[in-house]
């Protein structure tokens, strides 16, 4: 995924820097790496799969944040709340029920797209002429 490169790429500079507080670092972490994980999933297919690969690359950028390892065996949620940040997963399911909306929105509409220039005929439309 591209998030994971992105946060190798702030690993060395921004992760493990001890000069930047943590809170600090997750909002860099909101403003940068959380829009490309959620631009993921909302443009691929949502199975199983793709969900734990992403809260699993969620978990393994937030422990980088927070300095713990999973030797230390911290809780998922405990990092979270440290970090002040909310599960990915949330996040998807509410901006699927915003496109949801917008879509039922979207087909209430009287205004349809309609192509440009005259109408093809077919064959079924020479039949009811005649």
């Amino acid at each position: 995924m591209r998030a994971n490169k992105i946060a190798g790429c702030l690993n060395d500079t921004i992760w493990r820097n001890k000069h930047l507080n943590i809170k600090t670092k997750a909002k860099i972490y909101k403003s940068i790496i959380r829009p490309n994980m959620n631009y993921t999933a909302e443009t691929r297919p949502d199975t199983s799969k793709r969900r734990r690969m992403l809260e699993t690359a969620e978990m393994n950028i937030l422990r980088r944040i927070s300095g713990k390892i999973l030797y230390d065996r911290k809780r998922s949620n405990d990092i979270r709340k440290l970090c002040e940040v909310k599960k990915i997963g949330e996040g998807i399911d509410n901006r699927k029920e915003e496109w949801k909306e917008w879509a039922k929105a979207r087909d209430k509409s009287p205004l349809e797209k309609r192509s440009i220039g005259r109408p093809r005929k077919r064959w079924s439309d020479k039949l009811r002429t005649e």
